[in-house]
């Protein structure tokens, strides 16, 4: 992908569920699928509050995807991808 293709996927970014592999993947878009997983599960346990706020919401760390809410707390906490 080049970096005009990374800029405009940027710039659609959504809120909404997501898996989260898809999620991870768009964090990490020049890494391996099961890299790109472990880089983004590292940045949220390096980051209490962002955990503490999943753990409220419920998180499930063995759920296939990320809820809207929890992707809505992952970016207030990491960004938008």
């Amino acid at each position: 992908m080049g970096i005009f293709q990374y800029l405009c996927c940027m710039e659609n970014f959504r809120i909404k569920a997501y898996t989260k592999m898809d999620l991870a993947l768009l964090y990490s878009p020049h890494s391996g699928g099961a890299a790109a997983l472990q880089n983004l599960y590292r940045w949220m346990l390096r980051c209490r509050p962002l955990m503490e706020e999943l753990d409220g919401l419920g998180y499930n760390k063995y759920r296939h995807s990320f809820l809207k809410q929890e992707v809505a707390v992952i970016v207030k906490y990491l960004g938008e991808p």
